[in-house]
């Protein structure tokens, strides 16, 4: 081949190399501009549109992992929850020591009522992020909605080994306490949620009623009546009043 021909030969070749490194370099920026725009989108509140670009980004680099937790959160942002259990996995498959997803994943599934799948994937969400208080209040309610009071029970434990001072778990719990005639154990929750907050009725008014089943009906009737002065109106209360706690009609 003649010297200008071989010239001109490497310099188209040149051409289309640069091209082709172009084109590539063009489709690799356009799926990163698609997941910052959709980042834009959700920021301001229009996740409709966040969910196209999301999706756009990931049809162009499939395994583009921002764009996936993106298009997750857009999906649970927007309800979706199955879209959004979907893709929560798909960033787990892609990288499984990214934490997030294990957090919402619980949520995706107790949302459309998928008791037992939320339950195994809120248990792994408190291994990981056992501070979160709030797992812990669902997973119990969970065991509550499948009759297991031990596992509720354990749960309230679990939250109250973190947060001794954690008002509503002790209630809870106390409550459970006496579901199960746990009647000492329960007294002695309630005594706690009340020297935490001496104004709160539903103490007084539980630790009212054991009091009285058990048999200390003095005990029980200050109770009641305190629960009564701070607005508490259930019928048990007035009912237990009336029998145990009202003083006779002296007899003509």
């Amino acid at each position: 081949m003649p010297s200008t021909l071989l010239i001109r030969y490497k310099i188209l070749l040149l051409l289309v190399l640069f091209m082709g490194v172009n084109c590539a370099s063009a489709i690799g920026q356009e799926y990163v501009q698609k997941n910052l725009a959709g980042q834009t989108d959700y920021n301001s509140g229009d996740f409709e549109t966040a969910l196209k670009d999301f999706k756009a980004s990931v049809v162009l680099k499939p395994d583009y992992l921002k764009a996936h937790f993106n298009l997750a959160m857009a999906y649970y942002k927007m309800e979706y929850f199955d879209s959004a259990a979907v893709s929560f996995a798909k960033v787990t498959e892609l990288d499984s020591s990214i934490s997030l997803p294990f957090y919402y994943l619980p949520f995706c599934h107790y949302n459309n009522a998928e008791n037992e799948l939320a339950l195994n994937s809120f248990n792994v969400a408190i291994e990981k992020f056992p501070k979160k208080r709030e797992l812990y209040y669902y997973l119990a309610e969970i065991h509550a909605s499948n009759g297991d009071k031990n596992l509720e029970l354990l749960t309230y434990n679990k939250l109250l080994k973190l947060y001794p001072n954690e008002h509503k778990a002790i209630i809870q719990r106390a409550n459970l306490h006496n579901e199960l005639q746990h009647f000492e154990l329960a007294v002695k929750d309630l005594n706690k949620a009340i020297e935490l907050n001496e104004y709160e009725g539903e103490a007084y008014l539980l630790r009212g009623i054991i009091n009285i089943n058990t048999g200390r009906i003095k005990e029980g009737c200050a109770d009641l009546n305190m629960a009564e002065a701070m607005g508490e109106e259930a019928a048990a209360l007035f009912e237990l009043q009336k029998m145990h706690c009202e003083e006779p009609e002296p007899s003509e």
